[in-house]
């Protein structure tokens, strides 16, 4: 967690808060933002590999079926 500065009141805020608790302006930031490449490539890792083993799946239900 990092801290940041409200844009309305200037306030130090937690940069994970979907508003700002002193003032409730709203803060526009994607709380995935600035994660690292480990975390991306391990991300995409998750993907393939689910798609790898749905295809493992389909392939022993249609050689189950046949």
């Amino acid at each position: 967690m990092a801290l940041i500065n409200c844009s309305e009141c200037g306030k130090e805020i937690s940069n994970r808060a979907d508003k700002c608790p002193n003032c409730g302006n709203p803060i526009n930031n994607i709380h995935g933002e600035g994660e690292g490449c480990f975390m991306q490539t391990l991300n995409v890792g998750c993907v393939i590999t689910a798609v790898i083993i749905g295809i493992i799946i389909l392939v022993f239900f249609f050689a189950l079926v046949s």
